[in-house]
C-alpha cells in the first residue's frame, strides 16, 4: 500500500505521486524515541532549535499521510476528531517530557498540530474546500519554516566571517548577544568602531555581577593562536571588567569558577586592544583542557560597580 498526495507539474496537470506505506512507517517507529531522548539543550544553536522544532511538523504530517494511505479522512466530523487528537496527543508528550528530563513546550504542541494539518488536507483528494484548507495549513507552516531558513542564513554569515567572531554588524550578529535588564543595556552603535560600521555599546548596572555573554561564538578555536577584540572606554575613570570564557562541559556541568577562563582587563580612557593567548584559554580549567572546537560562552561582566558605566565592544576575533 502506498501513501499518496498530489503535486502539479509546471503545465498544471495534476501528478500523483505515492510515498511506500512502509518508507512512512519506518520514519515514524525511527523517529518517535527523538520525543523523549534527546533533542537541544539551552547551548545549542538557534538553527539547531529551529529544525528540532520543525521536525515536530514534518513528523506528524507523514503520520497523517501514512493513516490517510488506509483511510481518508474526507468529512468534517473527522477532521475535528483529528484535531482534537492532535491537541490532546501533544500535551501528552509534552507532560510526558516533564518526567524525562526534557522541558515541556505548548509551541511543540501548536507544532504537532500545524504537521496533522499539513498532512491532512495534503493527504487526500483535491475539492475546493480542500484547497482552502491546504493554504491555510501551509499559511501555519511558514513561520516555522521561515525562522528554520533565518537561522540556516544566520550560519552561513557567521561561517563566512570566520575567524571573526562578532563585530555586532549584523542581525545575525546581535541574536548571540545576551543580557539581563537587571544586569546591562545594550545596543548596536556607531558611536565608537574599530571595524566595519558598528559595535557594541554596553551600559552595565551596579549589580554584584553585572554584565553580558555572547551565547554560543561560532567555530572552532583550536587552529589560532590568539583571541583580540577592541573595548573603548568614554569616561575619564578607568574601568574593570573581567573576561569569562567557557566551554559546552563546563556550561552543562558544574559552572565551577575553576572550571573556566577568567581574565581581568582593565579599559583605560579611550582604545583598548586586548590580545589573550589561546594556550592560556585552553588550559585555565582545573585538571583538564578547555574544548576549544566547543566554545559555548564569551561574557564580560564588572564586579559592583558604584554607578552606571558604558564602554563600547567590537572585533572579535581569532588570529
Amino acid at each position: 500500500m502506498n501513501c499518496s498526495f498530489v503535486m502539479f507539474n509546471r503545465d498544471g496537470v495534476i501528478l500523483k505521486a505515492s510515498l511506500p506505506s512502509w518508507l512512512s512507517g519506518l520514519f515514524i517507529l525511527l523517529v518517535v524515541p527523538f520525543f523523549f531522548v534527546g533533542g537541544p539543550d539551552a547551548l545549542s544553536s538557534t538553527l539547531l532549535k529551529n529544525v528540532w522544532n520543525f521536525g515536530h511538523i514534518l513528523f506528524f504530517a507523514v503520520f497523517m499521510l501514512l493513516v490517510q494511505s488506509f483511510r481518508p479522512l474526507v468529512r468534517w466530523s473527522d477532521w475535528l476528531l483529528v484535531t482534537l487528537l492532535a491537541i490532546g496527543m501533544g500535551i501528552a508528550i509534552e507532560f510526558v517530557q516533564g518526567f524525562v528530563g526534557r522541558d515541556s513546550s505548548w509551541d511543540d504542541v501548536l507544532h504537532n498540530l500545524f504537521g496533522v494539518w499539513l498532512g491532512l488536507f495534503w493527504g487526500q483528494k483535491p475539492t475546493r474546500r480542500v484547497w482552502g484548507l491546504r493554504f491555510a495549513s501551509l499559511a501555519c507552516v511558514l513561520p516555522s519554516l521561515s525562522l528554520v531558513l533565518d537561522a540556516a542564513w544566520g550560519d552561513v554569515v557567521m561561517r563566512q566571517q570566520f575567524p571573526l567572531v562578532n563585530s555586532f554588524e549584523s542581525r545575525h550578529e546581535m541574536q548571540q548577544v545576551r543580557a539581563s535588564a537587571a544586569q546591562a543595556t545594550v545596543g548596536q552603535t556607531g558611536r565608537a568602531v574599530s571595524h566595519g560600521q558598528m559595535s557594541l555599546s554596553v551600559i552595565l548596572s551596579t549589580k554584584k555581577y553585572a554584565g553580558i555573554s555572547l551565547l554560543g561564538p561560532y567555530g572552532d578555536w583550536s587552529d589560532y593562536q590568539f583571541l583580540a577584540m577592541d573595548f573603548y572606554n568614554p569616561e575619564s575613570e578607568w574601568l574593570e571588567l573581567v573576561i569569562k570564557i567557557s566551554d559546552y562541559q563546563h556550561d552543562a556541568g558544574s559552572n565551577r569558577y575553576g572550571d573556566r577562563f577568567n581574565y581581568p582587563v582593565v579599559l583605560m580612557t579611550g582604545w583598548n586592544h586586548v590580545r589573550i593567548d589561546l594556550n592560556d584559554i585552553r588550559s585555565a580549567p582545573a585538571g583538564r583542557n578547555m574544548q576549544m572546537d566547543k566554545i559555548t560562552g564569551l561574557a564580560v561582566f564588572a564586579l559592583q560597580l558604584p554607578a552606571p558605566r558604558e564602554f563600547y565592544w567590537d572585533n572579535i576575533r581569532l588570529q
